[in-house]
């Protein structure tokens, strides 16, 4: 009963093989598999560069249906993430004369190491109530994960009220 989980052997996988070496079976280990970062990251992602204008990253959010972006100088090192509700509180504001992707960028609060574990991932970016965990390898940006790509659809423990900024109230 508790004997390790065996794969089929290597007879079952080719007739052609020994009876000698289909004999051995492969066992497996009964340790939890935990991926890094690299793993389960959207590689190379779409972003924004800090000398953007406002109607440069809202036009760019709109072309790709997202809700953030993030903000990286000329060498690919994060300076930060813009998310939609930057761009509507500017534009409210009605003053879009000199605003960039770098004066809308606000600082991450939680980013991630391309190498490190994402065991606790989703309850890290819900705690931290974002959608967007910025993947780096150094300064360097290399990768995101989103939200619900970790924790699919029909997980019963993605909150009712989706990660991200607090509402701010209409002017």
């Amino acid at each position: 009963m508790n004997d390790p989980p065996t794969f089929p052997s290597v007879r079952d996988l080719d007739p052609a093989r020994s009876a000698a070496d289909a004999d051995t079976a492969v066992t497996c280990l009964d340790w939890p598999v935990v991926h890094v970062a690299r793993d389960v990251m959207t590689r190379n992602p779409d972003r924004v560069a800090c000398s953007d204008t406002l109607m440069e990253v809202a036009r760019r959010m709109r072309d790709l249906l997202v809700a953030f972006l993030p903000v990286c100088d000329e060498r690919g090192y994060l300076k930060g993430i813009i998310g939609l509700r930057d761009l509507q509180r500017v534009d409210r504001s009605g003053d879009h004369a000199g605003v960039t992707a770098s004066s809308l960028a606000e600082e991450p609060p939680v980013t991630i190491g391309v190498d490190d574990p994402v065991d606790h991932v989703s309850d890290l970016m819900a705690e931290q109530r974002v959608w967007l965990l910025p993947v780096l390898d150094g300064p360097r940006l290399v990768g995101v994960i989103h939200y619900a790509s970790i924790t699919g659809t029909s997980n019963p423990a993605i909150p009712a009220d989706p990660p991200g900024k607090s509402p701010r109230p209409s002017p």
